[in-house]
Formats: structure tokens, sequence, C-alpha cells
């Protein structure tokens, strides 16, 4: 019973077997087949859009032969409606009344007719030389000959504008050319007289570029001190330097005198002779300018009204003071 039993499981086996072999090649079938649907499926979709190309092309086409028979009967006269499609085949009528079957003895002679050919000829070249009528054409005449007229008034007044400012900077510049030069020469004289003063004699001198406009030339200073060669201020020592920049701001003072001035550590670089002269000066313009000195001179502080100063009484700690001279001269007396 075994061997039978056995004998028909391997058998079963078998058939399992061939069945799953089957199957597979089945599937294999089924999928070569969803496969070959699928580019089937592609190549319909693909003609019928090819198919729908066509039917455009189709329909321009039609729409541009009805263009050419209009244009040809507009033009020629001649009309392509009555082509015979079996045989190709024009039949060419004229657009104009029909012709007399007999010609009158008295027509025109032949050269009559051919020189009426070239000339109508040559307006239908000048007319296809033309091209499209553009119909807005008019319209757009009007519109450029309104923005022309715009246009050239606009030019008008910018160039009416042009005019008026260069002679606004023509005048500017002759007003300023005249105010330049008389206060050049005014500050030009205060400067010789101040450093002279100032250095117990010498000469100096500003002198502007020649050659070159007025308002645009550059200024050198000259400075001979007592007993030297007359050079460049930038040549000169350090407190002459400073000697020779104090006389020409005061003397741009007494050309002009400011309220107020400014000056930081101006006697820096000056001797005892050199402070004693610049105090001196610096008390003759307190009349008409008040000044604001920085500096470590005992000298130059006796000459102020008013000491400031900053002090530190305790470590770490700044503290302002103000001292004024003459309450305490009122105090003394």
């Amino acid at each position: 019973m075994i061997s039978e039993f056995q004998a028909k499981k391997a058998a079963l086996e078998e058939t399992i077997t061939s069945l799953q072999a089957e199957r597979e090649e089945r599937d294999l079938k089924v999928m070569e087949l969803n496969t070959s649907l699928e580019e089937k499926r592609a190549d319909i979709k693909q003609t019928e859009q090819q198919l729908q190309e066509l039917k455009l092309k189709e329909n321009e086409y039609q729409i541009r032969i009805l263009n050419l028979e209009e244009r040809t009967k507009e033009e020629y006269q001649l009309d392509l409606s009555n082509l015979d499609a079996a045989t190709g085949e024009i039949n060419l009528e004229l657009m104009t009344a029909p012709q007399a079957e007999t010609v009158d003895a008295a027509s025109p002679p032949i050269d009559f007719w051919e020189s009426v050919s070239k000339e109508i000829e040559e307006f239908q070249g000048k007319v296809e030389r033309l091209g499209n009528v553009n119909l807005e054409a008019i319209k757009e005449q009007d519109e450029l000959e309104i923005r022309e007229t715009f246009l050239v008034n606009q030019r008008d007044d910018l160039e009416k504008s042009k005019d008026a400012l260069q002679n606004l900077i023509q005048k500017i510049n002759h007003t300023s050319r005249e105010l330049f030069e008389k206060t050049f020469n005014d500050i030009r004289q205060n400067f010789q007289a101040m450093f002279r003063k100032l250095f117990g004699g010498g000469k100096a001198d500003v002198i502007l570029e020649e050659n070159v406009d007025m308002l645009e030339a550059g200024i050198e200073i000259v400075a001979q001190p007592p007993n030297k060669e007359l050079r460049s201020i930038m040549l000169l020592s350090g407190g002459e330097k400073v000697m020779t920049t104090v006389a020409l701001l005061f003397a741009v003072f007494q050309s002009k005198p400011s309220p107020f001035c400014i000056l930081d550590e101006v006697d820096a670089a000056l001797d005892e002779s050199n402070i004693n002269r610049f105090t001196h000066i610096l008390k003759e313009f307190t009349s008409d300018t008040q000044f604001l000195v920085i500096t470590h001179n005992k000298v130059t502080m006796s000459v102020a009204n008013v000491l400031y100063g900053i002090t530190m009484q305790e470590p770490g700690v700044s503290k302002r003071v103000a001292v004024k001279f003459e309450d305490i001269e009122r105090k003394v007396a």
C-alpha cells in the first residue's frame, strides 16, 4: 500500500510541476500580450494625433486656397474655382464685361492695346510693391504728429532752460571772479602786514596760479622770515609754519571777521618770543571774534578771560573746573 501511495504522490508531484510550468508559461504569454496591447494603444493614440494634425493642415490649406482664389480674382481677374479636377485645366474667365463677337472696324490698333497692357502691368507691380494697406496708418500718423509736437515743445523748453542756465552760470562766474579777486587782494595785503607783525620783519605773499581760470587756479604760499631766504611754506620749520598759518588766519579774519574761532594746540611748536607775539595779536582780535583756545602753555592761559580745565581730585574721578579771571581780580581788589 505504501508503495502505491508513494507512486501516486510522485505522479501527482509531476503533474503539479507540469501545471506550474504551464501556468508560468501562460503568465509570460499574458505579460507579452499586455505589452503588445500597450504598444498598439500607443500606436493608435499617435495615429489619432497625426490624423488630427493632418485635419488641421487640411483646414489651413483650404483657407489658403480660398485666399489665393480671392487674391487671383482681385489682382488678375481669374476665377480659379473653375479648375477642372479631372483634366487639371483652368477655364480662364475675365471678370470684366464679355467681349463683342465682332470687332469694330474703327477699333484701336494693336500697339494701343499693348501699351495699355504694359501700363496695367506697371500698375499691378506698384500695387504688389505697396503690399497690404494699413487702415490704421492715418490714425497712427495723427498720433505721431501729436507726439512730435509734444517733443518739439519739450525740446524748445529744454533749450530755453539751457540758455537761461548758461546765462546764469556766466553771471555767477563773473560775480564770483570779481568777489574772489577783491577778497584775495584784501587777504593778500592783510597777510603781508600780519606776517611782518608776527615775525618782527620779513615778508610773505600768496601767489595765484597763472594762465588758469581764477576760480580753478591753485594758490601758493611763500614766506621769508627775517634773515632767511624766500621759500615755500612747506620748507619752513614747525614754529614758522604755525606762525605763517596764524598770520594767514588773522588776515582772513581782517577781511571777513568770524564771530567764533577754535584753536587747538596752535602754540605747541612756538617758543617764548613767538608766544608773546601770538598772544598779543590774539588779544587784538578778541573785540570782533570769540576764541576758544585749547593749550598747555601758561603764557597763552594768562591772556584768557575764562579758564576751563579738567582735574582729578580723587583717583579715577574727573572734574571740570572753570575760573573767571575777572571775578578773581575783583575779589583781590
